[in-house]
């Protein structure tokens, strides 16, 4: 256990760099806040830099560098001061990380960082076995979807994929299912237990399912709605279809 008092060190400032995405990206490490998230980092094994507390934290594998609450408010990435926060390196995955997985979802340039957050938890919960984040998504490491995922983040590996050829070159073998509102090859959830491998592509929060996806879409699934009812918000669409896959 070490003890920090000044606001000007140099690694505070270093961590504080890590609030924003291309310092994330260029370092290859992220912040993770509250016990329970880092409980959960040292369950998964994800590489953990160094661990900052209010108070003593009982671990056996790291040093916790206790550090008073003024410092904690400028290294927190939340309004109210966390009473322990962990820098971790980034786990990556790869392509054949996927390829032996039977049920995936897509998510196609999602924006919302409460909504990333709370589909990981949802796919967590519910068998999914992977995330592919398609083109332009909320960065999957800022702090608002690790808490948003309530510790439920390091379960389920996430990769990204930049384009169509990519996607279509990498994931072949699965079944391709839509979640746009046309009826083209619409199939009830219920038939999807006859599919051995799909992934479940849902669109973004604004623009819906991209056009280009919708096109190589093999089966397509409506969540029926009442008549009054335009839409519903993107992770509890998502939601909703996962548990109804889970229950097959």
């Amino acid at each position: 256990m070490s003890y920090i008092n000044t606001i000007s060190n140099n690694r505070i400032k270093e961590i504080v760099k890590l609030h924003q995405k291309k310092y994330r990206d260029e370092l290859g490490l992220f912040i993770v806040e509250g016990i329970k998230a880092i409980e959960e980092l040292i369950k998964n094994n994800i590489d953990i830099k160094e661990i900052y507390a209010l108070k003593d934290f009982e671990t056996e594998k790291y040093t916790v560098k206790i550090i008073d609450e003024a410092i904690m408010k400028k290294i927190s990435t939340t309004s109210s001061t966390c009473e322990i926060l962990a820098v971790a390196k980034k786990k990556e995955y790869n392509i054949n990380d996927f390829k032996n997985k039977n049920k995936l979802i897509l998510l196609d340039s999602i924006s919302d960082p409460g909504n990333l957050g709370t589909i990981i938890r949802s796919a967590s919960a519910f068998g999914i076995e992977g995330i592919v984040l398609y083109k332009d998504c909320v960065d999957m490491y800022s702090s608002k979807v690790i808490r948003s995922s309530a510790g439920n983040f390091f379960k389920t590996p996430i990769i990204e994929v930049k384009d169509i050829e990519d996607f279509n070159q990498n994931f072949k073998d699965f079944k391709k299912i839509s979640t746009a509102l046309y009826e083209k090859n619409t199939i009830s959830i219920n038939e999807c237990k006859n599919i051995k491998k799909y992934i479940i592509m849902f669109g973004s929060e604004a623009n819906g399912l991209s056009t280009e996806l919708i096109k190589i879409a093999d089966k397509n699934i409506i969540l029926k709605m009442k008549n009054n009812v335009e839409s519903l918000n993107l992770s509890v669409c998502a939601s909703i279809i996962m548990y109804e896959l889970y229950k097959l």
